[in-house]
Parts: C-alpha cells; structure tokens; sequence
C-alpha cells in the first residue's frame, strides 16, 4: 500500500464528513490521501506514530468545535516534536473563527483555510512546494513578510454544491444493530438565526447565500452507491436543517429523492435519520416522509420551552410550534429527540421552571439539558464580548449568567449531574439510544418478524425512557425549589446540597443503568433475529493502523 501524500485528521465517532470530503479532494487533486481518527486525546500517540511513519507532505486538522481545539493544537504541535516537516493545515469552525489566533500563537500550524475548504485546498495542494504563494488562494490565512498573519477574503460561497466531491468511503460502516449506517449531506447552511448557533455564524462570513442546497438526484446517486456498494442501509443528514421552511418545496424536493431512489434501485426499507427546527414540521409531513423515504428518526431543535428563552436564543419560533412538533413525531411514529439549553446568559429562575414543565410535559421523549455556549464567531460570543460578560480566551471561553439565582442553580446542576449528563457513557446520552435502537427493530422488521417480543419491549423501553426523564426532570426540579427558596446565599449549604443532590442522582442512575442495559440485551438479541442484520462491518477493509487505505479510487 502506497504512503499517503495527505492525511487529514478529524473525530471520528461517525465517518467526519469534512475530513473525509477533504481527503476526496486531494485525490481528485492527483494526491494520495487518508484519514485519521482522533476521537480523543487518547488517540495521540497512535495519530502521530502513523503519521510520522506515513510521511505525508500534507496534514489537515478538522477543528470543527471549540472544547477540542486545544487538543488538536497539542497534536499538531506533538507531530512537530517528533520531527514532521510537511505542511499542517487546519480548517473548521473553530478554525475559521480563529484563524489569527491560531496562526499568532501556534507555530507547529502552518496555514488555516477558511469557510468550505474544497477550493483553497485544491489551490493549495497546487502549490505547496511553494508557499510563497498563498496570497493567491481564496480564504487562505498565513504568515507572511515578518511572520505577520495575513488573511485573504474569502470567495462567494458557490451555490452550486453537486460538483463538489463525495467524502471517501474506505473504511468499513459502522453496524447500528446489525445494518451498516453511514452519513452524508444534501445542503449546507440553515435559514435560523439563533444566536449561540456556530453554523449560522460560519456561513454568514462570507458573501453569497448562507442556505444552499445539492440536488435531489445528485443526493440519490450518493445514497445509491453506498447503497449498493457500501451495502448501507441507515442513512444520517448531517445537514444543518434537513427540512425547508416552505413545506410545499419540502415534498417537491423529497418526492425527487424518492423518484430518484426508485429509478437508482434502492429498495426499502432503509431509514433515513434527520434534523429539523420545530416550525418546518408537522404530522403529515412527517408521516409522508417515512412512508417514502424511510425517514426514521428526527432530532429536532427545541432548545428552550421558555417564551424567554426562546427570544434570547434568537429562535423565532413560539411555544406552539415546539409543542407541536414533538407531537407530531409521536403522532407520525417517527422517534423524536430533543436537547433544551436551560441555560443561557440572561436566563431567569423562571425559565428554569418553564423548561421543567416542558420536559413534564414530553416525559416519554429522551432529553438532555445543558448551557448555551458562546462560541467564538457566534452572536451570543459577540455580544456578551460587547457587555463585557465574556471571560477566557479564543480557545475556552465563559460567562456568568445575569440572574444570580440562575447562575447558583447551574453551577449546582452541573455538578450534580456531570456523569449523568456529561460523562462518556451518560445516562441522558443512552436514554436516547434505547429509543433510536428500538425504531430499527420496527423499521426494519416489526411485529410482522419479531412478533410480541417487539411489544413486549415497546412497553419496557417506553417504562424505561420515561422513568430516567422523570428522575432527571424531578432532581432538576429539586435544585430549582432549592434555589427559590435561597439557600443558595449560604455557601456552605449549597455544597452540601449539591453533594446530596448529586449523591441521589448517581445512586437513582445507576439502578437505571443497570436497567438500560438489561432493555438494551434484549434489543440486540431481537435484532439478531432480523432479515438483512449483520454481525461485522461492511463494505471497506478493517483498519490496521491509526490511517485509512490511501488508494486513489473515486
């Protein structure tokens, strides 16, 4: 197997679409490339090791979020240390928003590219045996005359997104109870405006149209290969927002899709997963979409039950239409999950009590809660800058939240339910995978398979999500009345309150772990028992080192 001339770095929990389209890029390029996983700081020593050995004349770092920027800074600056010369590259949201930064305070990184990479990349590759010339490439920042950092604007942002290539595919898919996932997008951007929302920032930075879309039949030609080569049979929309705001050319343009599946010879049932602000959805649509496309499972925006909440996130939406669109998935038999970011920068102690009453409300639909984060480039980062709120630096930034009573009762909560919330196996993460893995098994199987065993598990999962909600809603509750009734002004008591609290919360959690598991047995024993399910990994050669194959296939 033939070195790669790039390798390009990314998290690869699912397949990193971005690395991955910049690995295609490169062999269109004429280049080799691979890519390389980096789920973790853990990862390092392998990332590196390949890396050096490969030898590469280029890396790319796929800095997308703003919590794992620092490690990717130690990584490009650990393949420096022992001894990689070639060219590292980042790109990114993070990226993007921090480019001087980056390059003012990080040696080890030569270059950042800016907004979509297919193009300064390709630019790029071009020239790099010749540096001198990166004034000539669109969105490129570098250093320049004195080690001064100079960043070129940025091109339009091209509407047409069908000639850009798709993300390599050499590794094997991953199996989600028993049937090959994969992921891909058919646009980019989001017609939102929150506030706390990277997205909406990244593709604001640059002229043209911030929404932009890939055709239908350039979407089926995707699904169809991997379908019929990669063996792929659940596919996951990282669009930003999958859905349009018009609900007229919404099934104008899923009706294409399907037209196109059809003719591509893709047979159902595959299962499409998606996300979807809550105003763009509603039971009919939804309910038409699953019947022809497979669609399956929707996370949908809902971010704050609170009427303040909601206008200080920036949604434009209104209590209604969140309220609906949960509804509606129920009511289309589509599995609906949810995050609410209780917390923002002039949240009151009201609002918290508004979001408790709107996960009372949703009991038997998972969620998880947590604070809006202000991310550098984001309106909420601006502005908290402007009011001089804002704390850290480019690579960690904070905030104290304006109500005092709101401030004590997320500092309290986030102690009291980090392993629930926050740790790699948390509760609130699993609770939401009990409901997805049990849509597979009706999805691609039922009753007509699985029989009353399938039943008998719909009233056991449903029992089981339901009771972890409540727990998580009636302990967030708990802090809330504590907070209300004051005895947060008293320091003492509320770290005790908070080691109570957080004492409860991981006994309760662990009698539900121990049942989740149990739920989550007997899912996979039914699996086991549907058509087409798989036990290995397909489609793809089985990785033997920290890079993927480096061939120059399409």
């Amino acid at each position: 197997m033939k070195a790669p001339d790039t390798v390009f770095v990314g998290a690869e929990y699912e397949e990193k679409l971005s690395s991955r389209t910049m690995a295609a890029v490169a062999r269109k390029a004429g280049f080799t490339s691979g890519v390389a996983g980096f789920n973790s700081v853990e990862d390092t020593p392998l990332v590196v090791t390949s890396t050096i050995a490969a030898g590469p004349r280029l890396v790319g770092l796929s800095m997308a979020f703003q919590h794992r920027a620092p490690e990717f800074l130690r990584l490009a600056e650990s393949l420096r240390r022992e001894g990689y010369a070639g060219h590292i590259v980042a790109g990114g949201h993070f990226a993007t928003a921090t480019a001087a930064e980056v390059l003012e305070r990080h040696a080890a990184v030569d270059t950042v590219v800016s907004f979509d990479g297919e193009t300064p990349l390709g630019m790029l590759l071009e020239r790099i045996d010749e540096p001198g010339r990166g004034g000539e490439i669109p969105g490129l920042a570098y250093r320049g005359a004195g080690g001064k950092v100079t960043s070129n604007e940025p091109e339009t942002a091209p509407r047409d997104l069908d000639p850009l290539p798709w993300p390599i595919r050499d590794t094997p898919l991953k199996l989600h109870m028993g049937f090959p996932f994969t992921s891909l997008c058919g646009s980019r951007g989001c017609y939102g405006n929150c506030t706390f929302c990277a997205i909406n920032s990244y593709h604001r930075g640059r002229p043209g149209p911030r929404l932009r879309f890939r055709s239908p039949e350039s979407i089926a030609r995707e699904i169809a290969w991997l379908w019929h080569e990669k063996g792929a049979r659940i596919f996951c929309f990282h669009d930003d927002t999958w859905f349009l705001p018009n609900r007229r050319r919404m099934i104008e343009r899923m009706d294409e899709l399907a037209a196109h599946l059809d003719r591509l010879g893709v047979v159902q049932p595959v299962a499409m997963v998606a996300k979807a602000r809550p105003d763009a959805i509603d039971a009919p649509l939804l309910a038409h979409l699953r019947e022809r496309l497979g669609l399956m499972r929707l996370y949908v925006g809902i971010e704050n039950f609170s009427a303040a909440g909601i206008e200080h996130l920036g949604r434009r939406v209104t209590r209604d239409q969140i309220d609906a669109s949960l509804e509606a998935c129920t009511a289309a038999g589509v599995y609906g999950c949810y995050n609410l970011l209780v917390f923002e920068p002039d949240a009151r102690l009201e609002d918290a009590a508004d979001n408790v009453e709107g996960m009372r409300k949703f009991e038997s639909i998972p969620v998880h809660f947590c604070r809006a984060e202000a991310y550098n480039g984001t309106a909420l980062h601006t502005y908290l800058k402007k009011t001089g709120r804002i704390r850290g630096n480019y690579l960690a930034s904070d905030y104290v939240i304006a109500d005092p009573r709101m401030e004590a009762l997320f500092r309290v909560t986030y102690q009291a339910f980090k392993d629930r919330n926050f740790s790699a196996d948390a509760l609130a993460n699993m609770n939401m995978s009990i409901g997805y893995e049990l849509q597979i098994l009706h999805h691609f199987g039922g009753e007509e398979v699985l029989g009353g065993d399938l039943g008998r598990m719909d009233l056991e999962a449903a029992d089981l999500m339901t009771s972890i909600n409540r727990n998580s809603r009636e302990h967030l509750s708990e802090a809330v009345e504590f907070v209300k009734g004051g005895g947060w002004r008293d320091p003492a008591g509320s770290i005790a309150f908070t080691v109570d609290l957080a004492g409860k919360i991981n006994f309760e959690g662990a009698a539900l772990h121990t049942r989740l598991l149990e739920v989550r047995r007997s899912l996979q024993d039914l699996a086991s028992r549907l058509p087409g399910a798989r036990r290995f990994p397909v489609g793809g050669d089985v990785e033997t080192s920290g890079l993927s194959r480096t061939n120059n296939e399409p």
